[in-house]
């Protein structure tokens, strides 16, 4: 149990001794006060037992998500730190109090069973004061109580012995608070002590949500519930008739008017709707891209051979046709665009004085040809003229958009610039808007999360869509609507997978206008505004495992949901990994021997700012075993934890501000090397974890793998800026060149041999370290490594020396085609009833 309760609102339970004598609890220590002391000193005010109720909350909602109902909680439970977190203590465990607390006589007994009274009486639910079963809604309950003390200095049944005060939960109603507090409260709290438990939350995790946003949200919530008294109406002269009938006229249609124009302006009209299925022809295409002209859509998909090409389909053809190259290397990130006379097109591509440039060929085929180089992100101007571009390596002193007139000239600094900074990740967006006068930007800022800022063209004062950031996992990706006002964007969440939203730029408003049972991504519009192309995903990753010698590739974890990022113990036949089986990113453990899987971590654990982190990146065991290393995404960044690979409280490993990814172990478990964004370029650093000392720069490395360090700790293996095995030294004094691409490698238990996983076309090698030789054990027809971030691809060699394990991407994704998409109309359109 004390390792499903990892959240930053409960007490760490870290180790627990039942069969010792005498028993034993490592618990955390918590510096503060208990609830029970606050609300002697008085009532809480209105906001701060909001706060504290949203925090306990979200520590139920954890336990509850683990299957664990609290059963006791009361003020004496809850402890305020001194910088305001709300710590739950005593889950399920029994505590000796010398003095308890007047009113609070507890009656316990050690086992929960139906006909049983566990809990303490002032705060027992009707179910419980009843004896019979419960379950998570009791604790909503007894949060109720609790919350309803804090807001009136008294307990809501309050009688002269505990029988009496069970029998008041079970048949009375508590006593009306004598103080106006909002209504969202009032109703949360009316709902939380419901008599009978289906009135309650169904989820606790709803009822988090709603305190989180009216703690958010409080002073709206104070404004509207709060009134002015009326003042003593004054003698007035009598009103005629008439006046009367015009008043009633004029009121009847200001009411009509308000509730018209009140109306959500974006509810969507589903009647308007149709979904058709365009691009299918390959088992993977993306990134469609609609001609200006409206009459064809190009769009990236994997061939026959497994290689990326730019296509062309006309909107009413049956079927594409390539248009780069069978040479050609292409690039993803983002997506390819139009001239704005349809006759050529630009797309991301690789060559070799330019491997991350923007190139452009003709839209019936042809020869490509190199535009600008060093392009992550790129869009060109409704006239033509300019080339708006977000760079792969941020060049001069910082993060900035860069802009050439020609697009073939020499490009310029867009300044000033909205932001500062030197580190983004995820795929950024940009584009101009359709009347030329403004730039999107979409770009994940160090550790300042998603947003969009409105950039003037030509260039003037810019300023941020959303003041208050982007609650979403990934760098929204969008499309223009012809108004150049709306967009269409494609978006998720740590609960919800990719959909399409509609966004008001000038208003900083989003709301979503199609949620599938599969992710939809990277939307292009038609130029009318009314027809949106997007991509339709069905893929899903597996865990696979390739045997060194002749036996059969087995999947070791597959299914519809997404398994990936995997590392082997080097001890036990035990892999820990990335998966989103129940919905959201989770780390698991599983046994390959004994068949059992476990959670190790959750969002819940890693939260910043109580929000719940957004990814997990490669975890990687210990050399022991008994340690976990992992990256985490969240609002403020991705930053590296350790946590107990039996289950514990996570802990950052470094205290620096860096984007950290990809950790690897010394032999001696006591550092840590890793990739990091440290200003404008990639680093291999090492820390020793939870020392807060500053990261040590091993070597400026490159790649999409993740480094791993050698059993004989003479080597880190990593690769170089073209995307290439190199060994560094833990020192960073010696660097050596091996043959190999940018796939994954693994080192063999004698640091003799390293394994690579290539991609180009699949295939295991092995490479001598000592002489640099390599040879190819076996061919692995459509099984390249994959990752769905950079860095991330990852192999590892199980313990037993047999196989390597990596992940693969089962890939699926169609272009499909939404009818019927419109913006909101203006309001003297929704006046008239348009």
């Amino acid at each position: 149990m004390a390792a499903a309760l990892n959240h930053p609102n409960i007490m760490a339970i870290y180790d627990v001794g039942l069969d010792q004598h005498p028993p034993y609890i490592v618990a955390e220590l918590v510096p503060g006060e208990s609830l029970r002391a606050l609300i002697m000193k008085g009532p809480l005010g209105a906001r701060k037992a909001v706060d504290v109720a949203a925090q306990v909350a979200a520590g139920l909602s954890a336990a509850h998500a683990a299957g664990i109902v609290h059963r006791d909680l009361k003020p004496e439970n809850v402890m305020v730190t001194p910088d305001g977190t709300i710590k739950v203590l005593d889950f399920g465990v029994a505590r000796i109090e010398a003095k308890p607390a007047a009113g609070s006589e507890t009656v316990t007994i050690a086992q929960t069973v139906v006909g049983s009274v566990v809990g303490t009486a002032a705060y027992m639910s009707p179910e419980q004061a009843r004896a019979e079963e419960v379950d998570h809604r009791s604790d909503q309950f007894s949060l109720g109580l609790v919350l309803y003390e804090m807001l009136s200095g008294k307990q809501a049944f309050e009688r002269a012995s505990a029988i009496q005060t069970m029998s008041a939960i079970v048949e009375d109603d508590p006593p009306a608070l004598d103080r106006p507090i909002p209504a969202q409260l009032r109703a949360i709290l009316e709902r939380c002590l419901a008599k009978e438990r289906e009135g309650r939350y169904e989820s606790t995790r709803d009822l988090a949500r709603e305190l989180a946003w009216l703690r958010e949200h409080f002073g709206e919530a104070t404004i509207a519930t709060t009134g002015v008294q009326p003042a003593v109406a004054a003698k007035r002269r009598p009103v005629s008739p008439a006046a009367l009938v015009l008043c009633a006229v004029g009121g009847a249609l200001l009411a009509w008017s308000i509730a018209t124009l009140g109306r959500d302006s974006a509810a969507i009209d589903l009647s308007h709707y149709r979904l058709t299925p365009f691009g299918t022809a390959f088992d993977a295409q993306t990134y469609s891209s609609w001609s200006p002209d409206g009459k064809s859509i190009a769009f990236l998909a994997w061939n026959e051979t497994g290689r990326l090409h730019l296509y062309v389909q006309g909107v009413d053809a049956p079927t594409p046709v390539q248009i780069t190259p069978p040479d050609a290397v292409l690039n993803m990130g983002s997506p390819p665009f139009w001239s704005p006379d349809s006759r050529s097109l630009y797309f991301r591509c690789s060559m070799d004085t330019a491997p991350s440039g923007l190139c452009r060929i003709p839209a019936g085929g042809g020869a490509a040809v190199l535009v600008q180089s060093n392009v992550q992100a790129a869009a060109i101007s409704p006239d033509g003229n300019t080339l708006a571009m977000w760079p792969a390596r941020p060049e001069g002193d910082g993060l900035a958009v860069w802009t050439a007139s020609p697009p073939e000239g020499p490009r310029r600094k867009y300044a000033p610039m909205p932001f500062q900074g030197t580190q983004y990740y995820n795929n950024p967006a940009i584009g101009f808007a359709p009347d030329g006068k403004t730039i999107l930007l979409c770009v994940a800022l160090d550790t300042r999360g998603e947003n969009c800022w409105l950039l003037p063209w030509p260039a003037a004062k810019a300023g941020s869509v959303f003041s208050n950031g982007l609650p979403f996992s990934y760098t929204p990706q969008f499309t223009w609507m012809p108004d150049s006002r709306h967009l269409v964007f494609s978006d998720s969440t740590t609960t919800t997978r990719p959909q399409l939203y509609m966004m008001d730029a000038k208003r900083g408003r989003y709301w979503p206008i199609l949620a599938e049972d599969r992710p939809a991504t990277l939307p292009s519009l038609a130029p009318d505004g009314s027809r949106v192309a997007y991509t339709s995903v069905l893929s899903h990753s597996d865990i696979i495992g390739v045997p060194l010698g002749d036996g059969p590739i087995r999947t070791i974890m597959g299914g519809s949901r997404s398994e990936q990022r995997v590392s082997a113990s080097p001890v036990a036949q035990q892999l820990v990994y990335v998966t989103d089986r129940r919905g959201v990113q989770e780390v698991w453990i599983k046994s390959l021997v004994e068949g059992w899987e476990r959670p190790l971590l959750t969002p819940n654990d890693i939260q910043t700012d109580g929000e719940p982190a957004q990814q997990f990146f490669n975890p990687v065991f210990s050399p022991d075993g008994r340690r976990v290393a992992v990256s985490a995404k969240s609002r403020s960044g991705v930053h590296l934890y350790t946590v107990f690979a039996s289950g514990g409280v996570p802990v950052r490993a470094t205290s620096a501000n860096d984007m950290e990814f990809c950790a690897t172990w010394s032999p001696d478990g006591n550092w840590l090397a890793y990739s990091a964004v440290v200003g404008p370029a990639p680093v291999l650093l090492k820390v020793r974890p939870g020392s807060g000392e500053v990261p040590v720069k091993v070597a400026s490395t490159y790649g999409p793998a993740a480094p791993v360090w050698s059993p004989d700790g003479a080597w880190i293996a990593d690769h170089d800026q073209g995307g290439h095995p190199l060994l560094v030294s833990p020192d960073g004094q010696r660097q050596r060149a091996l043959p190999g691409d940018g796939g994954p490698v693994a080192w063999s238990h004698d640091s003799r041999t390293l394994y690579q996983v290539r991609g180009g076309p699949a295939a295991l090698f092995a490479v001598e370290v000592a002489t640099g030789k390599e040879r190819k054990l076996r061919d692995l027809p459509g099984l390249v490594p994959y990752s769905n971030g950079n860095p991330g691809l990852s192999a590892a060699l199980t313990s037993d020396e047999k196989s390597i394990v990596y992940t693969v991407n089962r890939a699926r994704s169609e272009i499909w085609i939404l009818d019927g998409v419109h913006p909101p109309p203006p309001w003297y359109q929704r006046l008239m009833g348009r």
